[in-house]
């Protein structure tokens, strides 16, 4: 049902995020979208975004379909403005997928190792790696990677 809240998926969002310096508030990706000429739609949902910190796209992503964003749009009196939810229900997914580490892997060409999380998702976003790929970088935990193989390991832990 989340993606009925929003006119425009998190993809097409994540394109006129391109160069925002994570992590970001939303007034930085509101002004990043702005200078990378996004359109009405992508703005608005930028606007309707919880007022909070943001370390990746993913974030930005799990804003959009897990925070209740139809609900968070401001209202003339301030209402809805509360705190933004825990996530917790985002962890409690179930962990089947049909991306294999060969294809995560196949969005990490380019990589100078070692590395931690945040520039393996770096990379992945630079390679224009989608959606579900980032979501599973973006369950790993950050610990140093000095080669593809320890990347590997540590989506086994996750997928």
């Amino acid at each position: 049902m989340a993606e009925a809240r929003f006119k425009v998926n998190p993809a097409t969002v994540e394109k006129y995020l391109a160069g925002v310096d994570y992590p970001a508030n939303r007034q930085d990706l509101i002004d990043r979208a702005r200078m990378n000429n996004a359109d009405r739609d992508v703005m608005d949902t930028l606007d309707g975004l919880p007022d909070q910190t943001y370390h990746s796209p993913i974030d930005v992503s799990k804003a959009m379909a897990g925070s209740g964003f139809g609900s968070r749009r401001r209202t003339p009196a301030g209402e809805g403005a509360g705190p933004a939810p825990e996530r917790a229900e985002t962890r409690e997914q179930p962990r089947t997928t049909a991306v294999s580490v060969a294809e995560v892997q196949r969005y990490l060409r380019g990589m100078h190792y070692p590395a931690g999380i945040s520039g393996v998702i770096s990379q992945a976003q630079k390679n224009n790696a989608p959606g579900d790929v980032l979501d599973i970088l973006n369950r790993i935990r950050d610990r140093e990677f000095r080669s593809a193989a320890d990347v590997s390991k540590a989506l086994g832990e996750v997928m």
